[in-house]
């Protein structure tokens, strides 16, 4: 080191000084910052790549439940779901001629195996079709004894000056 210094030579004594800082400066980082005050705030995104985690350092306990999408598990990793639904279908029941002024109900039921899923009513039958002619009294779903909705349960009041129709409806799907 004294032969460097001897010759007194610019560079040689910038090298050295900038390689001393250099090497200090992250020495010096590594001794005086306290432990864990390093967070996620100052690490740049994208710093802490697989390649830099210690084996067995991530594991289920400490990821946050909901935290995954489904694109984050390989083919085949994620359980099937429960199976959704399928032939859904609307059901209708026939028409209920109201007098003016006057109530009317219907229920509308899904075939066995089905489930109702909504319903509710549309005007029709005799008269002009408008959608201000009924107010609606009760719309609901008809359950079994298990409480499985099966059906569509319907009351409207007629409320223009001449007689119209209603039909009910359910939306069923057998799962």
């Amino acid at each position: 080191m004294k032969r460097i210094f001897d010759n007194g030579r610019y560079a040689n004594v910038t090298a050295t000084l900038a390689l001393i800082v250099a090497l200090g400066g992250t020495s010096y980082a590594a001794i005086t910052l306290p432990a864990k005050s390093v967070g996620s705030k100052q690490l740049k995104k994208r710093a802490v790549t697989n390649s830099k985690l210690r084996t067995s350092s991530v594991t289920s306990a400490k990821v946050k439940n909901g935290s995954l999408l489904s694109k984050d598990f390989k083919t085949g990793q994620l359980p099937a779901g429960p199976p959704g639904a399928t032939n859904v279908v609307v059901r209708v029941a026939g028409v209920a001629n109201v007098p003016p002024g006057e109530q009317r109900s219907t229920v509308v039921s899904c075939q066995p195996g089905e489930k109702a899923l909504s319903g509710g009513l549309n005007e029709g039958g005799p008269g002009p079709t408008f959608t201000d002619l009924f107010n609606v009294v009760a719309s609901e779903p008809v359950a079994d004894s298990l409480a499985v909705p099966t059906g569509w349960f319907v009351v409207a009041q007629n409320t223009s000056s001449s007689p119209n129709g209603f039909f009910g409806f359910v939306v069923c799907a057998k799962p």
